[in-house]
Formats: structure tokens, sequence, C-alpha cells
């Protein structure tokens, strides 16, 4: 039995980690690649530890155009991991206001220069998503979304998005990059030395020049469809039968 003491460890890692974080984060206060420094301490041995291999392709499109808003899958709280390891320079992350009440974590993920937002008050989140643009187009800063807005737990190979993330990118007038994840919630074998394998996969800038707010609901569709072939794609490269789940 390998699953607690993995996990009691990984826990502690994480813990290191995210006071590292912090460190940065005081150091160079809401720099918009503090999210990146920190992956780069907590995911590579994180990903060891936890007898995950992690493959990331494709990752030079990130290069293409910036800066940009990356959409990607929410699948469980491991997303930290493959998210973290996926996460470009200068590229800050958009989360509930509740996070920084998180011990540890939350200082972290505030002196990070996360985006922080209230989703409880929709006046709040409206001016929130506005501040995202603004902080795209004056400071330089791509913006990591996960457009389905709650963890899919298996729920489904990708849930029904929300349009903030398109608004916000047709906004800016700045592309839209979606990172796929291969599955992995209730997919890895923890109690195996070889937990399992993730691919994510870094797909081809979508331009948004020219487009209007009112065109970010076929936008959206058109990239929920995209990615949602693409998750097939990669379940099907990792053997797994069950690949496709009803919506």
């Amino acid at each position: 039995m390998i699953f607690i003491p993995r996990f009691t460890l990984v826990f502690i890692w994480g813990v290191f980690s995210f006071m590292m974080g912090i460190v940065i984060g005081i150091l160079r206060p809401f720099h918009p690649s503090n999210v990146r420094a920190t992956g780069m301490i907590l995911c590579p041995v994180g990903f060891k530890i936890l007898g995950v291999e992690f493959e990331i392709r494709n990752k030079e499109n990130f290069k293409k155009q910036f800066p940009f808003v990356l959409v990607a899958n929410h699948q469980n709280n491991f997303d930290m991991f493959p998210g973290g390891a996926t996460t470009p320079n200068r590229c800050v992350t958009l989360g509930k206001s509740s996070i920084v009440w998180i011990p540890i974590f939350g200082l972290f993920y505030w002196l990070a220069g996360n985006i922080l937002i209230d989703r409880s008050n929709k006046r709040k989140a409206k001016a929130s998503m506005e501040r995202v643009t603004k902080e795209i187009l004056e400071n330089n800063k791509s913006v990591y979304i996960m457009p389905e807005g709650t963890r899919g737990r298996g729920r489904d190979i990708l849930l029904p998005f929300k349009r903030g993330a398109f608004i916000t990118a047709i906004n800016a007038q700045v592309p839209i990059i979606p990172v796929c994840y291969s599955s992995y919630h209730n997919r890895m074998k923890w109690n195996k030395l070889k937990a399992g394998k993730i691919i994510a996969q870094v797909l081809e800038p979508i331009p948004t020049k020219g487009l209007k707010p009112e065109d970010s609901v076929k936008l959206m569709d058109d990239v929920y469809n995209l990615m949602r072939n693409q998750i097939i794609e990669l379940n099907k490269e990792l053997g797994y039968e069950d690949f496709v789940k009803a919506p």
C-alpha cells in the first residue's frame, strides 16, 4: 500500500512548494510569471512522487501569438499539477475569490498575481471579467481560464462551457489557445509505482480579431467541439475503452 505515504509526501512537497511561491511573491509581488516559477518547483518532483508520466505536446504554440486566453478542461483538485506544468510565462489564472482563505495556498495564489472573481455576485463577476481584459491589454498578460466553471469529476469528457473566457478574448482581441488534458479523474492507479500517464495537447491559436461579443456563442461552441474531440483522441491513445461518456 503506497497510497497513504505517497499522498503524505506529495502534501508535504506541495506545502513546501507553495511556501517557496510565497517567497517568490514577496520578492516580486503580483509578477505574471510567479505562477510559472512556482509550477516549476511543484510539478516535476510532484509527478515523480505520484508516479505520473506527464507529456506536453506542441507547447511552441504558446509562442506564436501573445498575449492570449488559455482555456483548459477542469477535472478535479489534481488539476494543479498538469496545469502548473503547462502554464507559460506571463500567464495568470482566474479563480474564485474564496481561494484566498485556503491556508498557505491562498496567500501564494494572491501574491502570484492571479485574478480573483466573486461568482456569487453577477455585478462583481462582470467587473472582474472587465479587469481581466484590462490586465491583458495594459499589462501584457495571458490568462488561464477553465470555462467549464466547475470540476468535471468524470461526469463527461467535457462539461458545457460558460461564455466569460470567450467574451474576454473577443473584447481584448487576443487569440484563444485551447489546452486539452487526457482524462485522469479515476484513471490513475495510486497504489502502483507507475500510476499512469497524462497528455497535454496545446492546440493552435484561434484568432478573435474582428469578432464582436455577439460572436462569442459560436466561438465557444467551436472551441468546445474542438477540445472535446481532441480529448477523446488522447483518451483513445491511452487505451481508455470508455473514452466517450454521454452528456
